[in-house]
């Protein structure tokens, strides 16, 4: 049986985001979330993303990897679609 005829078609499945972040998305996620946090106190913004605030502070300073995780709640509290918060521009 062809393809066509098990129903896959042309179809495919979207590109998943990695578990991990690249550089590029990692840096979307941190120019996003650079605002929210300069107006709360460290612990308000930690409190809001459920992590503690030195997690928040690495990933803000490039010192640890975004995790999808992360960029998640991030889009959460930012109130955008994750998606578009990490891939920006991207296909």
């Amino acid at each position: 049986m062809s393809d066509h005829e098990h129903g896959h078609g042309n179809d495919e499945a979207p590109d998943s985001l990695p578990a991990v972040l690249t550089e590029v998305q990692a840096a979307r996620v941190r120019k996003a979330l650079a605002p929210y946090v300069a107006a709360r106190t460290a612990r308000e913004s930690a409190k809001m993303l459920g992590f503690a605030r030195q997690y928040v502070r690495a990933v803000l300073h490039g010192e640890i990897h975004c995790t999808l995780l992360f960029a998640s709640r991030v889009a959460r509290v930012l109130g955008v679609d994750l998606d578009a918060l990490v891939r920006g521009g991207e296909p």
